[in-house]
């Protein structure tokens, strides 16, 4: 069963997640402070096995950099890969949101029902975007809103969510 740790952190509070199970872990946008990730996943004696990232935005890529150097040895995951991913022992999907970037990906482990979008979706609002990237940013929430309803999201900005809670009380998911 996966474990989430979700890591607050730099000026605009951004989710770094630590996805955990069996003492192997994914570290989800790096955010900006590396001594926090780092201090987590040494002191609960975890081993980082991936790096995924949802957008290079600075404040969710702020810290990698450092991150890299520290696990120099595990791969970086973003919107290059698609399709199913196997990395140790998890199993995941990676879902191409563009909209609020071109370069967006959310990333769904279908086991255990949960949906990292980072700046896709967030509880009850959804990431900015530009002009030009309304359509595609509508074509992303459509394929959203075919998630499971118990689908747990945790958005890169803060409180998590589910896919049924957005889809009754998220404004920009209404008439979708």
């Amino acid at each position: 069963m996966l474990k989430v740790k979700t890591i607050v952190n730099g000026i605009l509070s951004e989710n770094c997640y630590i996805a955990y199970q069996n003492k192997e872990a994914l570290i989800i946008d790096p955010g900006y402070d590396a001594n926090k990730i780092i201090d987590y996943i040494e002191s609960n004696g975890l081993k980082v096995v991936g790096i995924l990232i949802t957008h290079y935005h600075f404040d969710h890529v702020g810290a990698l950099k450092e991150i890299q150097s520290k696990y120099n040895k595990v791969e970086t995951i973003d919107n290059d890969s698609s399709g199913k991913i196997k990395l140790s022992s998890f199993t995941f999907d990676i879902i191409k949101t563009p909209g609020h970037t071109l370069d967006s990906v959310s990333y769904y482990f279908k086991g255990d029902n949960i949906l990292f979008t980072g700046d896709f979706v967030f509880k009850e609002t959804i990431g900015n975007y530009d002009e030009d990237n309304e359509y595609i940013m509508l074509e992303s929430l459509t394929n959203f809103i075919t998630f499971p309803n118990d689908t747990i999201i945790y958005p890169g900005h803060g409180e998590s969510s589910t896919v049924g809670y957005e889809k009754k009380n998220n404004p920009f998911l209404r008439g979708i």
